[in-house]
């Protein structure tokens, strides 16, 4: 698949349905509040986060959206470079579509809205959104491919 139709098929549509699930949160679960769908596991809420993953570096606006445009830059290069295989691509496209979904955010917002939120018992992840899903598929697309390539090259 060429580049385009990565950035056609991948990205845009992952980010239409990032904005359009952060768009419904903010319209129909108020700030702070949760929806159980699958009693102790499985909660739709309405969290913002100024930060970075986990939460880390709260309030660094500038630099997120700085990390984010350079991080695109280098996806974008990924993408459209000729010897870049498929799978490397598809995590490009993904990760473009994560970095555009929480830029987005950050811009229309000020903060990133998070609404996925699992846990079992006290063990609980922080919420995250459809955005930060395709950035950590990406990341395992990435190291999955490294690995794969490594055990090809010879010793």
């Amino acid at each position: 698949m060429n580049p385009l139709r990565f950035l056609l098929f991948v990205t845009l549509p992952l980010f239409v349905l990032d904005q359009l699930t952060k768009w419904a949160t903010v319209a129909f679960i108020p700030l702070h509040h949760e929806i159980a769908i699958i009693p102790g596991f499985f909660n739709l809420v309405h969290v913002t986060n100024t930060g970075s993953a986990f939460g880390l570096m709260r309030g660094w606006f500038n630099f997120h959206v700085l990390f984010g445009a350079v991080m695109a830059v280098v996806m974008f290069i990924l993408l459209f470079r000729k010897s870049t295989d498929p799978l490397t691509r598809l995590a490009s496209a993904l990760i473009l579509s994560g970095i555009f979904g929480n830029i987005t955010d950050r811009i229309l917002h000020g903060h990133v809205i998070d609404f996925l939120d699992f846990y079992v018992g006290q063990h609980h992840w922080p919420a995250f959104n459809v955005a930060d899903s395709a950035i950590v598929v990406a990341v395992g697309l990435f190291l999955w491919t490294s690995f794969r390539e490594g055990k090809q090259k010879p010793a």
